[in-house]
């Protein structure tokens, strides 16, 4: 019996389907980087990747993992910084990644490292890697979307940096209900230990994320909102304005104020 098809629907054709798949392995490079017998164990060594950017191999318990040459935090590279199990600690900050994934698994830094294919053929190391990566050195965590129909609320309260992990994280690990993130300043989360190392930088340049972010991701950030009070037993947040906030789970990251010193001056 044949069958009827609507004049509507595209068929692709196998020009279409090998055109797209040609621009597809163009997003990637693949090339012979060093020799097996080059790279000993527990050694990390920065090598290029065929012009297109430079990867860092690692050996540890006879496995070879090549992943971004540097922390994702402050930019520190990472041959010189300590291999632990399975992880590698940057020498600046002690931001740890994983080497098998690149996965952040320690803080400071939101982002994780790129992680590249490495493969061993007649002693030649090859590595795979996607161009845009290798530019970027680093990426983003994959994120769940807000799912609608799920009515649970978590609020965080503090748009410091552990709120906005907090944040990320949640969606990160599966959390589809309401993210709800109370800022006491006018400003997304942003990098205070920058603001005395470079004074004169914008408050767009050392925000963690921009607003397109937080929107993408549906996570509500109340700006210039100041928490005062939680009612545990009603799960209430009390706003300074006069409003309040329900919650079914409540983080506080507030952080801390600074002393000043009790002399004259400001």
């Amino acid at each position: 019996m044949g069958c009827c098809m609507s004049k509507s629907v595209k068929i692709q054709s196998a020009q279409q389907i090998t055109k797209r798949t040609m621009a597809a392995e163009d997003d990637f490079v693949e090339d012979v980087v060093c020799q097996d017998s080059d790279i000993k164990e527990k050694e990390m060594k920065i090598l290029d990747l065929k012009g297109e950017g430079d990867i860092l191999l690692i050996r540890q318990n006879g496995k070879l993992n090549a992943i971004g040459t540097k922390c994702s935090h402050y930019g520190a590279p990472l041959e010189n910084s300590a291999l632990g199990d399975g992880r590698v600690v940057c020498q600046w900050h002690g931001a740890c990644f994983n080497l098998a994934n690149g996965d952040i698994e320690d803080f400071p830094g939101l982002d994780s490292l790129p992680c590249y294919q490495v493969t061993v053929e007649n002693n030649n190391v090859k590595v795979r890697a996607r161009k845009s990566e290798l530019k970027t050195n680093k990426r983003m965590k994959a994120m769940v979307k807000r799912d609608p129909n799920n009515n649970q609320h978590f609020v965080i309260i503090g748009g410091g940096p552990s709120g906005a992990i907090c944040v990320e994280t949640l969606r990160q690990e599966g959390f589809r209900g309401k993210i709800t993130l109370i800022a006491k300043e006018n400003y997304y989360p942003y990098d205070r230990v920058m603001i005395n190392k470079a004074m004169d930088s914008e408050m767009s340049n050392i925000q963690l994320r921009k607003a397109e972010f937080y929107n993408e991701h549906d996570i509500d950030v109340k700006k210039n909102c100041e928490a005062v009070a939680v009612d545990t037993e009603e799960k209430k947040v009390e706003l300074r304005n006069g409003s309040s906030v329900n919650y079914d789970a409540l983080y506080i990251a507030t952080g801390c104020e600074a002393r000043r010193a009790p002399i004259p001056g400001k």
